[in-house]
């Protein structure tokens, strides 16, 4: 599916879990449910424990929201203002920290570094494959 659910699949996802919350109120098991509705025990459990907490409500869907997203330009304007120590993926989740009050996990900031053209080398860390103009780098690159 990939980003926003639309209203008619919203519906219907609720009314599955509302079908699942009644199925365990008349008694069948959480893994009976499971299975006539072809979704996970723990999906189950975790509707059931909504319904619990929230009644009907607990059960609407909610809108997914990425939080904390940063332009890759801004990314990149900052980390070639950050000299001396190597790039590692601690220190770049730390500047990004620093700089925008976003906490990525490193798996995110690996692969925004490899969007930006970086390429991670044990000794030296992060550093992006282009290199400035006339480094060893750009050499290789123009024959």
């Amino acid at each position: 599916m990939g980003g926003s659910q639309s209203r008619a699949d919203s519906r219907s996802l609720e009314a599955r879990r509302r079908r699942a919350v009644a199925l365990v109120a008349q008694g069948a098991s959480q893994a009976e449910v499971a299975r006539q509705l072809e979704v996970s025990r723990e999906a189950v459990r975790q509707w059931v424990h909504a319904y619990r907490a929230g009644g009907p409500a607990g059960l609407a869907s909610r809108p997914r929201r990425k939080e904390g997203r940063v332009p890759l330009e801004d990314v990149e304007r900052t980390l070639k203002g950050h000299r001396g120590a190597p790039l590692t993926t601690p220190r770049v989740r730390e500047i990004i920290a620093r700089a925008y009050g976003v906490a990525y996990s490193a798996s995110s900031v690996r692969a925004i570094l490899r969007r930006l053209g970086y390429e991670y080398h044990r000794e030296r860390g992060w550093r992006p494959t282009h290199g400035p103009p006339g480094s060893q780098d750009a050499k290789l690159r123009t024959g």
